[in-house]
């Protein structure tokens, strides 16, 4: 009777634990089906230390990243515009519990790490190129891991612009332990006297580099930056260059060729066309307008080439512009997840095509560099890659460490009495003009943000000038 009474809660008798939990081949196969947020795995291992080390395992790990292959949730994006400390290269896209912290995405550069550029993310990966010149490093980084791996410099590779990072994962579908390829573009004077695209492709299980592999091209300049990432379509990387054209890389046959943009685009800036992905994942290309974002899609059966697909309002997803404001800006497009980065006055956002979800990432700026990254957050992971990035194994060998003076960095936004955005500026120019506070111009409230952060982060201008001069970032 006491026994029996023992099993006996306040409310009745405690129900018996489902034997499905206690099964060790269900209870993987029910777990795997978690959300794919980086908030899932930690937060389930609190309930049991069984549950805790099937998440630790390899195998578990690896069938979560399969189950959930095309959902990899976006948790940031990673860009190239120096705001200081080396965590400051990764703006989050997710807010707290699934906020992946940005010190774990310390840059994997002990020197200089401003110096380095991000030329492509994808699977999990990032590409990242050292300091310009005649052998310039190829990194291959994990983030969530802090993984690294050094490619062999290239000898002949000139001011290179572009670049991808490919997985070659098989049926387990684990980037982290696969070979991958890199694949670089830049451009060159031919024998000729004619512009040529160059590309070269690096084998991480040969441990080479391939032959070149060269095509005429149109002149480009990007005034020093590395340009748009590619985007992945197929057997083939596309990256939009200037010049209204597309540079092709089909990657079995290593073949690089030059297609001409849709005509109604031909005349837009550079910025305002992005590539994408359409229907069944066939390449279109994105252009931005000050009202709609227009797709026109690639068609065999056209003389032209391509076709008009479809047109995507921006009222629908974006706050309300001034028409006297800079024409919006098209960043950079995630393959998996249908997301296009849109930037305007009011800051960075990144839209759904299909849902037309949009949310805002940062201020950033009309020609911001970014890099999305997406994959899954483990805590085991992410204390490994923290301690690897502190560790600092890549090094510029180039000379001492440069620290470039942060006043001086232009990247500080401020909104008016009216409510109009300005900016980026340097601290240099906001400290003077706070001499003026005194007729009304910068007033004791004035609140000011990076680059890298949105208005609702805003500090009194007083303490990031305090700031800056006690730690100098």
């Amino acid at each position: 009777m006491a026994e029996s009474e023992a099993k006996r809660g306040p409310e009745g008798p405690e129900p018996e634990p489902s034997p499905v939990l206690d099964s060790n081949d269900l209870l993987p196969v029910i777990l795997r089906r978690l959300p794919p947020r980086p908030s899932s795995l930690p937060c389930a291992s609190l309930v049991c230390r069984r549950w805790r080390d099937l998440f630790a395992s390899r195998n578990f790990l690896r069938d979560f990243r399969a189950f959930h292959r095309a959902a990899l949730p976006i948790l940031g994006l990673f860009h190239n515009t120096y705001l200081g400390a080396p965590d400051r290269r990764f703006v989050a896209a997710v807010d707290p519990p699934d906020r992946v912290p940005a010190s774990i995405f310390r840059m994997p550069c002990s020197r200089n790490h401003w110096s380095w550029r991000f030329l492509d993310c994808r699977h999990g990966r990032a590409l990242l190129l050292g300091p310009m010149g005649p052998r310039s490093q190829v990194l291959v980084w994990d983030p969530m891991t802090g993984l690294r791996h050094c490619a062999p410099p290239l000898p002949d590779a000139g001011d290179v612009r572009h670049g991808a990072v490919l997985c070659s994962c098989g049926p387990e579908r684990d980037c982290r332990s696969s070979h991958f390829q890199v694949v670089l573009v830049w451009f060159k004077l031919g024998s000729t006297h004619r512009r040529q695209a160059v590309a070269a492709v690096y084998s991480s299980e040969s441990g080479a580099w391939s032959h070149i592999i060269t095509v005429q091209a149109p002149f480009v300049s990007t005034a020093g930056k590395a340009g748009k990432p590619g985007t992945l379509a197929g057997n083939a990387v596309y990256w939009l260059i200037p010049g209204s054209h597309i540079l092709e890389f089909e990657t079995v046959r290593s073949n690089l060729a030059l297609i001409s943009v849709p005509l109604h685009t031909a005349g837009s800036l550079y910025w305002q066309c992005q590539l994408v992905l359409i229907e069944a994942k066939e390449l279109g290309l994105a252009m931005v307008t000050e009202v709609s974002i227009k797709l026109w899609k690639r068609d065999s059966t056209n003389d032209c080439g391509w076709s008009m697909y479809r047109s995507l309002q921006l009222n629908q997803c974006l706050p309300p512009r001034n028409w006297m404001q800079e024409q919006p800006s098209l960043l950079g497009f995630h393959e998996e997840s249908n997301v296009i980065f849109v930037w305007i006055e009011a800051g960075v956002f990144m839209i759904q095509l299909e849902s037309m979800q949009s949310r805002m990432l940062c201020q950033g700026v009309s020609d911001f560099e970014i890099y999305p990254f997406a994959g899954f957050y483990n805590k085991d992971d992410a204390a490994g890659a923290q301690a690897q990035a502190c560790e600092g194994a890549v090094e510029d060998m180039r000379g001492p460490t440069i620290r470039l003076p942060m006043e001086s960095l232009t990247m500080w936004h401020y909104e008016d009495p009216q409510g109009e955005l300005h900016g980026p500026f340097t601290m240099v120019q906001l400290r003077e003009w706070s001499i003026w506070s005194k007729y009304g111009f910068l007033t004791e409230d004035f609140r000011v943000w990076r680059t890298d952060e949105t208005k609702e982060q805003a500090v009194l201008l007083a303490d990031a000038m305090q700031s800056l001069a006690r730690f100098g970032s």
